[in-house]
């Protein structure tokens, strides 16, 4: 069976693997395919996953995460093609390097081929790395000769200082994929990424990245099943803690050197792109997607 990976992860990564997973499973009409995500799976998620590949039963499977925490699993997968496509349109505009932040059980450096010849940085903590490449390990599965582990703690540590010690090149194009962290740290936190990104990259760079509406935080969101969500994290100790208000990031990204290029929630990027199959869907509305692009480099700006 090889080493169980729940001991050293979050459960939301666990989660996110999931929906991946069960998404490649269907037969028509998926939006991705994530042939790794299934290994990162404890047992019970494992067997549902590939009992997934019967429609039937894959479609019970949704239902029923749907009915304890709706939107979850179409909020996530949806997202996942969405930023797949503006990596993808990132790297063809001139875009060298990635830097993943938050990487988790994150694959697109090994399931898109547009990676397949460019370095990729993901960042993460050291313990999930680890467990990481070693269930890619464990199962056979290949690796990119290119992909730099850079552990960090956001919290904590010099994000920068650690790019550049694992090989980074600054002041070059580079795009930047930050899914699902913004909204577990700080203000600071987050700030202090945004500044980075505009600090060591080249004009035209860009950052994908999430968060939640931040009226979510303070009761003032309405959405279904909002509070068995939060029964959820609280459980498992991963509070949110952190969100924009939509009217207003643009003026906050501008004052970083960073202009927002699109900004949708849930019920906006659903349709996007699953199209006949968003009909009737709902749930995690206030979960969002933005990419924004670096429009002067901070660097620039204080020479």
């Amino acid at each position: 069976m090889g080493t169980d990976v729940s001991s050293s992860v979050s459960r939301t990564a666990r989660y996110m693997a999931l929906f991946r997973a069960l998404e490649t499973a269907r037969n028509k009409e998926r939006l991705f395919e994530d042939p790794f995500a299934i290994h990162f799976l404890p047992f019970r998620m494992r067997a549902a996953a590939r009992l997934a590949r019967l429609s039937m039963i894959g479609r019970l499977v949704e239902r029923g995460i749907d009915a304890r925490w709706p939107g979850t699993w179409s909020s996530a997968v949806a997202r996942t093609r969405l930023i797949d496509d503006w990596l993808r349109e990132a790297v063809t505009a001139g875009a060298g390097q990635v830097v993943i932040l938050g990487a988790g059980f994150d694959c697109r450096a090994l399931r898109l081929p547009a990676l397949a010849n460019l370095p990729v940085f993901e960042v993460d903590r050291s313990a999930l790395l680890t467990a990481k490449r070693r269930r890619l390990h464990s199962k056979g599965l290949p690796g990119h000769a290119r992909v730099h582990d850079v552990p960090v703690d956001f919290l904590r540590d010099d994000l920068g200082a650690r790019l550049s010690a694992c090989g980074l090149r600054r002041d070059e194009r580079m795009v930047f994929v930050w899914e699902g962290v913004t909204n577990y740290l700080d203000a600071a936190a987050v700030a202090a990424v945004f500044d980075l990104v505009s600090r060591i990259s080249a004009s035209g760079s860009r950052i994908i990245f999430t968060y939640v509406h931040a009226d979510v935080l303070t009761g003032r969101f309405s959405a279904p099943g909002l509070e068995r969500i939060f029964n959820r994290l609280a459980a498992s100790g991963e509070t949110w803690t952190f969100g924009f208000l939509p009217e207003k990031l643009n003026n906050y990204l501008l004052q970083r050197g960073l202009r927002l290029l699109e900004d949708f929630g849930a019920a906006e990027y659903r349709p996007k792109v699953m199209g006949r199959r968003a009909r009737g869907l709902v749930g995690y509305e206030f979960y969002r997607v933005a990419i924004a692009e670096v429009v002067q480099s901070k660097r620039t700006l204080a020479t």
